[in-house]
């Protein structure tokens, strides 16, 4: 075996736990994305700056792509990376920092949610996957997830709530509670 041979397997095998990583962290930032307030528009914005990134790279490394049609699988590549793998960085970015503070919200409800993914089992017991929070601020409704307890469980619709956000780096904030 000759040594580029091993280096290029070892490179390889790094690329294919370094992806598998990032699949792991986006399943985790998932319920990060829930709790986010403008969610959608993180997403699109870290999307378009991806696309922007790729092609800044892309126009960087012009003359070592030459000619393009041979290296389309290395440009297709660096497009769909950096256009799917942004939102996860932007999120991570704009948890980075920031502080913790407890802003007032309208309490409209807080109910639990059954999430399964085969269904129930004939036999099984049901029990709730998390709750679901409903709030309003400025007349604006959101919804929020969590596993772990109820919060607000004798807390009546209208009453006004404290909640733990996170304003990000990036600007958009985040609800704190697991």
């Amino acid at each position: 075996m000759r040594i580029n041979d091993l280096s290029a397997k070892l490179t390889a095998f790094g690329l294919v736990i370094a992806f598998g990583v990032l699949i792991w962290l986006y399943t985790r930032e998932f319920a990060v994305f829930t709790n986010t307030i403008g969610a959608g528009n993180l997403v699109l914005g870290a999307m378009v700056a991806g696309i922007l990134l790729a092609a800044v790279a892309l126009y960087a490394f012009r003359q070592r792509l030459q000619p393009w049609d041979r290296h389309v699988p290395e440009i297709a590549t660096a497009l769909v990376f950096t256009t799917l793998f942004a939102p996860l960085f932007a999120s991570l970015i704009n948890r980075a920092g920031g502080p913790v503070e407890h802003q007032s919200f309208e309490f409209v409800s807080e109910i639990p949610y059954l999430s399964s993914n085969y269904g129930l089992l004939k036999g099984e017991k049901i029990k709730p996957s998390g709750i679901r929070l409903q709030v309003k601020e400025a007349g604006k409704l959101y919804r929020f997830q969590y596993k772990m307890q109820p919060y607000f469980p004798i807390t009546e619709p209208g009453e006004r709530i404290l909640l733990p956000m996170r304003k990000g780096l990036l600007g958009f904030r985040v609800l704190q509670l697991k």
